[in-house]
C-alpha cells in the first residue's frame, strides 16, 4: 500500500530555487494551455500527479534517495556559489549524468512524447504488410497504462549514454532571469542545426549534443560535446553572459519545450511571458517523427528518428570547433563509437539510483 500518493516529476527541492524571495513556498506560473498567470501560485501543488511511477512506494523512495544527494551539490552551487562541476568520472558526475538522464524521462510530456512516437512507428511498419492486415488493425492504438514509469525503467543503465560530454556552468548576468518548466533538460544540437540535418540531432549518442539544464534563475548546467564546441572561450568551470536576447532564447526552449507549464521567480512579469509566448508558441508542436521503410535490393529496412524543434539558435559562448558542412549527408553521426555497443542489461533501479 503506497504512503505517497503525490509522485512529483520535477523535484520540490528543484522548484524551490526558482521561488517568490527564494523562500520555497511560492513560484510564478503560466499555464499556456489555458491562458493563466499566476504570480503567486503554491510551490507544493505544482508537477505532479498520483502515483505517476506506481501504487507502490518503491520507484518514488529510490528517486527521494537520489534527489537528496543532488539537492546538496545543488545547494553549493546555488546558495554557497561553489560553482565548480564535479570532475569528470567521479562519483558525482556519475550521479548528476544519471538524476539529469532520469529528468528527461520521468515527465508526463515526456511518456507522451514515447507513445506518440511509437505508435507512428507502428502504423508504418504495419501498412507494409498485406492490405488485409493492415485494413484489420489501422485504427487501433499502442497504449501503455503507465508511460512515464515505462519511459523512465527504460533509461536505468544508460547514463552512459551522456559519456563524452563536458560539463560547465553558465551564469546568468543579464536582467532577465532563467525560467524553468515542467520538462526542463533541453535538448538541442547547434552543429546539425547549421548543418541542416537536424534529423537525431537531439538523440542521447549525437556528435554536438547539447544540454541545457536551469537550475537556479541565474544559473544553468551547461553538458556538450567538447570536441565540436568550445565553451565561454576555453573557461574552465564556467562562463557568464548579460545578454538578454540570449537569455531570452533559452527561456524561449523552456517554453516550446513545456507540456503545459513555466515556472520562474517574482522578476518575471505577465508582459514579458506574453512577449515570450509571441515569439516562441509558434514553434510548439512543430517536432515530428520520422517513420520510413527503405528498399535496398531485396531487403527493406525501417528507419525511425526524430526531428526536434529548433529556432535557429545564436550563443555567443559557443563556438563552433569543426565546419557543419561536413556533416550535411551522415545520418546522425556518433558522438563515440563505444555509444554503440549495447548496454548492460539486468540492472535494477535501485543499484542505479544507488
Amino acid at each position: 500500500m503506497a504512503k505517497k500518493k503525490r509522485h512529483h516529476y520535477i523535484p520540490r527541492f528543484y522548484l524551490k530555487r526558482f521561488s517568490i524571495n527564494n523562500e520555497g513556498k511560492f513560484l510564478g506560473l503560466y499555464n499556456h494551455n489555458s491562458d493563466i498567470f499566476v504570480q503567486q501560485a503554491s510551490l507544493r501543488h505544482q508537477a505532479y500527479e498520483n502515483f505517476l511511477y506506481g501504487e507502490d512506494d518503491e520507484i518514488e523512495n529510490a528517486l527521494a534517495d537520489m534527489e537528496g544527494n543532488v539537492a546538496r551539490m545543488f545547494y553549493y552551487w546555488t546558495e554557497e556559489k561553489l560553482l565548480y562541476p564535479p570532475p569528470l568520472e567521479t562519483e558525482g558526475y556519475k550521479l548528476l549524468k544519471r538524476f539529469i538522464l532520469y529528468q528527461i524521462f520521468r515527465t508526463p510530456k515526456s511518456g507522451n512524447d514515447m507513445i506518440q512516437a511509437l505508435n507512428q512507428g507502428f502504423k508504418t511498419l504495419v501498412k507494409e504488410c498485406e492490405s488485409e492486415f493492415w485494413g484489420n488493425i489501422k485504427d487501433c492504438t499502442i497504449v501503455h497504462e503507465s508511460p512515464v514509469l515505462f519511459g523512465l525503467l527504460n533509461s536505468i543503465g544508460h547514463e552512459h549514454l551522456l559519456d563524452y560530454l563536458d560539463c560547465k556552468f553558465l551564469v546568468n548576468l543579464s536582467q532577465l532571469s532563467f525560467i524553468t518548466s515542467d520538462a526542463p533538460v533541453i535538448l538541442y544540437n547547434q552543429l546539425l542545426e547549421k548543418s541542416e540535418n537536424y534529423m537525431g540531432a537531439t538523440s542521447l549518442t549525437a556528435k554536438g549534443l547539447q544540454i541545457f539544464y536551469p537550475i537556479h534563475p541565474r544559473l544553468m548546467i551547461c553538458l556538450y560535446d567538447s570536441k565540436v564546441y568550445d565553451f565561454g572561450n576555453g573557461c574552465i568551470n564556467c562562463c557568464s553572459t548579460e545578454s538578454i536576447e540570449e537569455i531570452h532564447q533559452l527561456n524561449g526552449l523552456q517554453l516550446i519545450n513545456s507540456k503545459s507549464q513555466i515556472f520562474f521567480d517574482e522578476f518575471i512579469s505577465e508582459e514579458y511571458i506574453k512577449e515570450l509566448c509571441d515569439h516562441y508558441e509558434e514553434y510548439r508542436g512543430t517536432a515530428k517523427n520520422i517513420n520510413k521503410i527503405i528498399n535496398k535490393g531485396s531487403r527493406k529496412f525501417f528507419l525511425t528518428s526524430s526531428e526536434k524543434t529548433h529556432i535557429d539558435l545564436s550563443l555567443s559562448f559557443f563556438k563552433l570547433k569543426v565546419n557543419p558542412n561536413d556533416f550535411t549527408k551522415e545520418l546522425c553521426p556518433i558522438r563515440h563509437p563505444s555509444l554503440e555497443r549495447p548496454s548492460n542489461k539486468g540492472i535494477s533501479f535501485e543499484d542505479q539510483l544507488n
